[in-house]
């Protein structure tokens, strides 16, 4: 499946990398493993795989067959979008180490939609001496069962298979190939594909393609949230707006209300905004411009969107000068000294002191109108 330059570029990444052969900077296993979202628009330009070549980019993303159609594989929100015969790759920065074929394709998968898309790892066979270059891709698209190789490989168990041999299963790439760098990973379709790949996951890393939904969270912060009038207006001072949690690798755009509820102008020392892998972004030294005058205090209202999610937050502009505002303290209650008795008690025992006072006064009356009749 590789186009008549394989052994141009197996000698050129030969030299480009034989300065890193034995070196730290191989990376064994899996240890990278991590989530690559590829930027919207991203370009495939030709494959130039010689290292003294100033257009160099066999580390960038790249199309790897001379005879694609130009212009035919782009990155859009729902993700890569590939006509024709294509081999879309990213090489490494620095080959990686791998123990065994088992390894790399340890959940390896094409997400999809239309025509087959297969997986592809380019390689060379004998680690540390950059020698034995092929690439492999499964003989069933979507099915790790079996492999083709398109170069020879002489395994380190003696065999040799040629190059085209399209049954090759994972047991016997482990026997073969043993320890061998891993130069890159990629996908590639056939004549009279149509299809979009969605992300494709390879030796521990997957590549995302398609725009990740935007979180419910996407949120707005500025720092300081409270400042001077001559500070908001100030632009070697003003303040930090951040954004987290919104569309990945997406322009952003700011607007202020004022506190009466009309669009305020402002500046910042930054160029256009664009929120990195994550959907986070960060503008710092942003300011209000007024043409004259002192800026107006009040609460404004800074306004995000990427285009889909919008969100809002405030920061309050105050004027340094004016007398702070008081407020009373609300008044204290009376209550009744303390007796460390309850009252109920007491109202209770006072009012029976009374009824037997008046029982009491009651019999002497009685007994003294009875003397008085004898």
């Amino acid at each position: 499946m590789k186009s008549s330059s394989t052994l141009l570029r197996g000698a050129a990444i030969t030299a480009a990398t034989a300065l890193v052969a034995g070196s730290a900077l191989l990376v064994g296993g899996t240890a990278s493993a991590a989530t690559i979202l590829v930027p919207q628009g991203q370009a495939f330009p030709a494959e130039v795989s010689d290292p003294a070549d100033p257009a160099y980019n066999y580390d960038e993303w790249h199309q790897g067959y001379a005879t694609a159609p130009a212009d035919a594989q782009t990155v859009e929100a729902d993700g890569l979008h590939i006509s024709g015969i294509s081999q879309i790759l990213k090489g490494y920065d620095a080959a990686r180490l791998a123990g065994s074929f088992s390894e790399v394709i340890d959940g390896a998968s094409v997400s999809k939609t239309g025509d087959d898309v297969f997986l592809q790892i380019p390689l060379f066979n004998e680690p540390g001496t950059r020698t034995g270059y092929t690439t492999l891709y499964p003989t069933v698209a979507g099915s790790l069962d079996t492999w083709t190789t398109t170069s020879a490989i002489v395994g380190d168990d003696a065999t040799n298979y040629p190059a085209g041999t399209a049954t090759l299963t994972v047991a016997q790439l482990d026997a073969a190939l043993g320890d061998f760098d891993v130069l890159g990973a990629g996908v590639l379709t056939t004549a009279g594909t149509a299809a979009v790949v969605s992300s494709f996951s390879l030796f521990g890393d997957t590549y995302q393609f398609a725009l990740p939904a935007v979180p419910l969270d996407a949120k707005v912060t500025i720092v300081p949230s409270t400042i001077s009038q001559a500070d908001a207006a100030n632009a070697d001072k003003g303040f930090t707006v951040t954004g987290t949690d919104f569309a990945a690798n997406t322009p952003i755009t700011l607007s202020f209300r004022a506190p009466d509820g009309t669009e305020f102008g402002f500046s910042s020392a930054d160029g256009p905004i664009v929120t990195d892998a994550l959907g986070a972004f960060t503008v710092e030294n942003v300011y209000f411009t007024i043409s004259s005058g002192v800026l107006p205090a009040g609460v404004y209202v800074v306004v995000v969107t990427d285009g889909t999610t919008t969100r809002e937050a405030n920061i309050s502009v105050i004027d340094p000068n004016a007398p702070a505002v008081v407020t009373p303290a609300a008044p204290t209650p009376k209550s009744l000294a303390a007796t460390g008795l309850d009252d109920s008690p007491l109202f209770l025992t006072s009012g029976l002191g009374l009824l037997l006072a008046g029982i009491a006064a009651f019999g002497i009356t009685v007994v003294a109108r009875r003397r008085t009749a004898e």
